[in-house]
């Protein structure tokens, strides 16, 4: 699960650099002169990436493309901004539910909160939380997180006896996973379990994630909630995740 603290991730940095120095000593000096030009590369395309304010979105290879939006109405939708507000509020009910990392989740039953999942839980650990749920006698979680509507994102029966209310950051590796995870849920769950995604990129951790973000909104104009599970099925499917996503390929 990743979390707010950027120290962690600074010193977790800092030991991967230093593993990664101890191997390449290890081999030769023709190995070495590749990478080095290798990142010179990557370091370049990087420069000049960041020199543009507003990024040309490719339409050949764009996940836009590949799910049948119209890809002129889609760029002039992700270059507006007009979904930052709505991202933002899911952030903010996020932090009021007690959101602190990603991907974390709400599992609610007749509307209620009565369990969570924290992290990237494995299938049959999501189950088992389901199950329990299902066939015990659960007490609520106070939460101030808003209640589930149409408005949300919901794969699945809105009237199923389970909701899993996630949030989750595109450029989360984690959130990768448990998205796969989600998906096997629904669909093994006979109905019982529906599956609402909110977002909560975190921007310390991956700036690309919020605009990630607003491009399955915009997907979501186009075509609806089919729309919008296809986009972030797909972005979820190429990421490399941790802000490494090729942005012309939106």
């Amino acid at each position: 699960m990743e979390e707010y603290n950027i120290e962690d991730k600074e010193k977790n940095k800092l030991t991967n650099d230093s593993a990664i120095i101890n191997t390449s000593a290890n081999k030769n000096q023709a190995q070495i002169a590749g990478a080095i030009i290798i990142a010179g590369i990557l370091i370049a395309g990087a420069i000049l990436i960041k020199g543009n304010t507003s990024p040309t979105i490719s339409t050949d290879v764009s996940i836009s493309k590949t799910i049948g939006l119209n890809v002129k109405s889609f760029n002039a939708c992700l270059l507006s901004g007009k979904f930052k507000d709505k991202i933002q509020a899911d952030i903010d009910d996020g932090v009021k539910a007690g959101v602190n990392g990603t991907p974390s989740s709400f599992i609610l039953k007749n509307n209620i909160v009565v369990d969570t999942i924290e992290g990237a839980q494995p299938f049959e650990g999501v189950m088992q939380k389901i199950t329990d749920a299902l066939t015990n006698d659960t007490k609520s979680i106070t939460t101030e997180m808003r209640a589930v509507s149409l408005d949300d994102h919901i794969l699945g029966n809105i009237n199923a006896k389970i909701i899993i209310v996630e949030y989750s950051d595109l450029e989360c590796p984690f959130c990768k996973v448990f998205h796969e995870t989600m998906h096997q849920v629904v669909e093994k769950s006979n109905g019982d379990v529906a599956w609402v995604y909110r977002h909560y990129p975190i921007a310390q951790l991956h700036p690309k994630a919020f605009r990630e973000a607003e491009a399955t909104e915009c997907a979501f104009e186009q075509k609806g909630n089919d729309g919008f599970w296809k986009y972030t099925d797909q972005l979820f499917k190429i990421t490399p995740s941790n802000n490494k996503f090729d942005e012309t390929k939106l």
